[in-house]
């Protein structure tokens, strides 16, 4: 049995969440309540089931979405999605150690965990990249259509990114300049057609 300590629930959920991202799901409550100074009981009766701790600490880490997808005071449309693109990335990154075990899970279900996480930031800021995009369509800044493929593809491509780093792409990080071009060819695509010089003549 671990030694008496006061514990908020908070730091209990810290301290699972660092063994399950070291241990992955073999990680054992034991492990856990050692590591936390308090017994397996109390985990248990804090937390009910092995399942509810891991689900209750591998909660995704906070952001600030609408700053990622804020305009700069000064910049071209491009220049604000390449900011963006950058922001999201290093969500990705801190998200990552937390995602790949929290799929793993057999009890884990993307809409049971999005009720669950209402202000989970991966759907808030899907969700607000639409919007961004919305916006910069309805000023004129990018082209007419459907903005939702794109979003998704530079949200999946970021995503990727960060999955890629973690299996040592590019010895782990794919540096900033190659975000910028990523999101430069997305943005070809978005651009707003130019007039043809010659239609003048």
């Amino acid at each position: 049995m671990g030694r008496r300590k006061t514990i908020s629930d908070d730091e209990l959920l810290a301290v699972a969440r660092a063994v399950f991202i070291d241990k992955g799901l073999a990680a054992s409550t034991r492990a856990i309540a050692r590591e936390a100074g308090v017994s397996e009981a109390v985990l248990y009766q804090r937390f009910g089931t092995k399942a509810d701790l891991f689900f209750r600490a591998m909660v995704p880490p906070t952001l600030d979405v609408e700053a990622v997808l804020a305009a700069p005071a000064a910049g071209s449309p491009l220049e604000t999605l390449e900011r963006a693109a950058l922001g999201m990335l290093r969500y990705f990154r801190e998200l990552f150690p937390i995602l790949v075990p929290m799929m793993s899970h057999p009890g884990f279900d993307f809409e049971r965990f999005v009720e669950r996480h209402p202000e989970a930031p991966l759907g808030r800021l899907r969700a607000g990249l639409i919007a961004a995009l919305e916006g910069m369509r309805a000023r004129g800044e990018i082209a007419e259509g459907p903005v939702a493929p794109a979003a998704l593809m530079l949200f999946a491509s970021l995503h990727s990114v960060a999955v890629f780093e973690r299996l040592g792409a590019h010895d782990g990080a794919f540096d900033e300049a190659t975000i910028r071009a990523m999101v430069g060819v997305l943005w070809r695509g978005l651009a707003p057609p130019q007039p043809d010089p010659g239609a003048e003549r």
